[in-house]
């Protein structure tokens, strides 16, 4: 129970919480994000958070679901006078898993009560809230941001120990604990992404995003905004870094383990055991699954043939390709193509 309930007096004196959202275990469950905007929001940290989620979708599949959400539906301004369609958050509150909240400088709750019962309402019915950017201080401000604590950006500090709240401020990028999540700048934009992902798709699809991203790091608790805490990039672990590096250079033409240790000068149970404390898997599946990633996103995004998709991603026959490919996607490379092909005619007609 969080003990700074007393922040609001439209709250219920003990809000329900699911303690749970066990999604990436549940076979076959599609998790839905909220993306809410409010009029101004920082498009650069929405766009971030937003294609983070579309990768991770796009590399392992449709389990994910992604609605851009408003007051009131229709087109809402962001930041760089870019705008974005939205749908009323009404028609989503039932079937959230998460709420993400965008907001301008301007932007306020104020006597918003509708805003306010659905933030309850979805929190009551396990959706995980969370604010990004500048949203968190105006939540907090407002009364509606239930956390222990908050991800303030160093220029908004003095601003928010002015408000006399009883949330305590972190030099955190992005703080995810037991209340709501929230994240300061477009680093901890990136990083919330990353665990909505990590708890959707698992720590190893989000290690493989990040490095995509050329992101160093999955946050940690020592992850600040100074950078003086040093942590190796991406998993953890350096070696473990070391050898994905290693990997990524030697898509086509895989390595051997033993040839990955002679180059890394350390031992393959070493290897293994840090793969398996920071990945969550051993070293053959994680580069077993960086080939097939790769060869997912050519499939996708090019009109290289099967064979030469098969080459580049480092299999030495479709079939074999075609084998690997089937046991981690669901479908074969064939029925993949088909189906893209299928669409594209589709949106022509």
């Amino acid at each position: 129970m969080m003990h700074h309930l007393e922040q609001s007096d439209f709250r219920d004196p003990a809000p329900v919480r699911r303690a749970v959202r066990a999604i990436a275990t549940t076979p076959g469950y599609t998790a839905r994000v909220g993306l809410y905007v409010f009029s101004g929001f920082p498009m650069e940290e929405y766009a971030l958070f937003a294609s983070a989620l579309h990768d991770a979708g796009d590399t392992c599949g449709q389990s994910l679901k992604v609605n851009v959400l408003s007051s009131n539906g229709g087109f809402v301004q962001g930041s760089c006078s870019a705008a974005v369609k939205t749908s009323p958050l009404a028609d989503a509150l039932r079937e959230l898993d998460y709420l993400v909240i965008f907001g301008g400088h301007k932007f306020s709750v104020g006597r918003n009560q509708h805003f306010r019962a659905a933030l309850q309402l979805l929190r009551r019915s396990g959706c995980q809230v969370a604010a990004v950017g500048g949203a968190a201080l105006t939540l907090a401000k407002d009364g509606v941001f239930e956390s222990s604590r908050c991800a303030v950006h160093w220029q908004n500090r003095e601003l928010f120990n002015g408000l006399m709240s009883t949330l305590a401020p972190t030099d955190q990028v992005c703080a995810v604990n037991d209340g709501d999540w929230s994240s300061c700048g477009k680093t901890g934009a990136l990083d919330l992404a990353l665990h909505v992902v990590t708890e959707v798709y698992g720590k190893p699809t989000a290690t493989r995003l990040a490095q995509t991203f050329i992101h160093t790091r999955l946050s940690d608790p020592h992850s600040t905004q100074t950078g003086e805490v040093l942590h190796a990039a991406v998993s953890g672990s350096a070696l473990v870094n070391e050898a994905i590096t290693l990997f990524q250079r030697h898509l086509e033409n895989p390595l051997p383990m033993a040839e990955v240790s002679r180059i890394l000068g350390s031992p393959s149970r070493r290897i293994e055991r840090h793969f398996k404390q920071h990945c969550g898997t051993t070293p053959c599946t994680y580069y077993r699954q960086m080939r097939l990633d790769h060869a997912r996103r050519l499939l996708l995004r090019t009109n290289m043939t099967l064979i030469d998709v098969a080459i580049a991603a480092g299999f030495s026959t479709s079939a074999s390709f075609a084998s690997a490919f089937q046991q981690v996607y669901g479908t074969t490379p064939n029925a993949l193509r088909k189906s893209l092909n299928g669409a594209k005619a589709g949106q022509k007609s």
